[in-house]
């Protein structure tokens, strides 16, 4: 979706760093865990701990984890999980059902180093591991691979991952009375009350195969793309194009259930939403389904997107964009589908390489017409990023043979400032009007 002259030769120029580990890793199970703070993916050692490997996936493939929450923190040690679970039918607290006792698996080959996952077990019984999990925050292998026959490894936080779990690690803790007297909350209490949106909710824990999360587009028609979010095994997919007459539209693909090939959801256009200069009103938002899509994937960075858009079917080669390869990441990936929940309607879809944010908006013009701008360089500093936003016109529709678009248009600037790994604020200034918007990830 390159939309700015020099930022595509640049791109254009670039190649894709190879990684000497990807084989093993693209074999291994990913069980991605989803929470407030972001998503943490799991790359499991399936080959080196199977029977740790396999009671933690039966746990996950039951269910089991699904609003579980993180109990117990100890900064500079460990957080831990799996072990119970928030009921949203009578707003208690209730143990994760437990499965039979673990044999032991421990190896000194998977010590307890930084960010690896193992499995809590009882003190004085190494066989006693059932369902609860725990993060190293630091490297605890000199303690934990020495005690109780050695706290069993079975699994590492993916590189992107990692600074959610210390997200997580950093927040304020609580005593509410053992078990839950290291307790990490979010926000403040409620005359001292915690609540579940105070927890650090596990909303979906499972396994994913490939993660397909990111920019894509045509390298031949600069000038559209998607972005493709990915929670579990459903991608949200918002898709910027134009509409017959050259102006920017845009479609959603809000539930595309993943497969081993791909995924194929509805698609809807939204019409009647808000200019962003304006104050929010999104009582007259229309949703139409426009036809379906389906995205099949020939690997991790390339597939086919093929659609039927008002009954006109068509199909578009699409590869997975890279724009930064090299430099040094910042402590969180902001990654994501971001938005206001108050404002169902709009988003803005964040896509972060090494130290670089791209940001596609999908908004809506004055006259409540789909409307999209790009941020193309946003470069991250420890608080959010900041750049130019653009627009681009005069591209065609998905469903017409591609032709050039306008020469993108500055527009303004847009800044990303946030208070955590999850919440922030969007300020912007479009066409000289200065606005703000509170935003969160969408957790679906």
């Amino acid at each position: 979706m390159h939309s700015v002259r020099h930022v595509r030769a640049l791109f254009a120029a670039l190649t894709l760093l190879s990684v000497l580990l990807l084989p093993a890793v693209a074999k291994a199970t990913v069980v991605r865990l989803t929470t407030p703070l972001g998503a943490i993916d799991v790359i499991l050692y399936g080959a080196t701990a199977p029977r740790t490997v396999a009671n933690f996936l039966s746990y996950v493939n039951a269910g089991a984890y699904r609003n579980s929450f993180v109990h117990r923190s100890v900064p500079g040690f460990v957080i831990q999980g799996g072990g119970f679970v928030f009921d949203d039918a009578t707003n208690n607290i209730i143990d994760v059902p437990k499965g039979p006792a673990l044999a032991n698996e421990f190896s000194a080959s998977r010590s307890n180093r930084r960010g690896t996952i193992a499995m809590a077990k009882l003190g004085s019984d190494p066989n006693s591991a059932t369902s609860q999990w725990y993060f190293n925050l630091v490297d605890n292998s000199a303690n934990l691979d020495n005690q109780n026959g050695g706290f069993t490894v079975f699994g590492e936080v993916s590189a992107s991952s990692m600074a959610v779990v210390d997200a997580i690690g950093a927040l304020q803790r609580v005593n509410a009375g053992a078990p839950f007297d290291a307790l990490p909350i979010i926000g403040t209490l409620d005359n001292g009350v915690v609540t579940k949106p105070n927890l650090v909710i596990v909303s979906a824990a499972k396994a994913v195969t490939t993660d397909y999360q990111g920019l894509w587009w045509n390298a031949n028609e600069s000038g559209w793309g998607m972005s493709l979010t990915q929670h579990g095994d459903l991608i949200f997919a918002a898709i910027y194009t134009y509409d017959a007459a050259g102006r920017p539209t845009w479609y959603v693909i809000t539930n595309c259930p993943v497969t081993a090939t791909g995924c194929t959801g509805d698609i809807y256009r939204v019409s009647g939403g808000t200019a962003p200069t304006m104050p929010w009103a999104g009582a007259g938002r229309v949703l139409t389904k426009a036809g379906t899509g389906t995205l099949t994937f020939a690997n991790a960075s390339a597939g086919i997107f093929t659609f039927t858009i008002d009954n006109v079917v068509g199909s578009k080669a699409i590869t997975q964009q890279i724009f930064a390869t090299a430099g040094v990441p910042p402590s969180v990936n902001y990654t994501d589908l971001w938005w206001n929940k108050n404002e169902s309607g709009w988003g803005v879809s964040l896509t972060q390489q090494f130290g670089i944010i791209f940001a596609a908006w999908y908004a809506y013009d004055a006259n409540g017409e789909p409307f999209w701008y790009v941020a193309t360089n946003c470069p991250v500093t420890s608080t959010g990023c900041s750049g130019v936003l653009y627009q681009v016109s005069g591209g065609a529709p998905l469903t017409a043979v591609w032709k050039a678009t306008n020469p993108p248009v500055a527009v303004g600037q847009v800044a990303f400032d946030f208070t955590d790994a999850a919440n922030g604020t969007m300020t912007y200034t479009v066409n000289g009007v200065q606005s703000s918007r509170v935003i969160t990830r969408q957790v679906y």
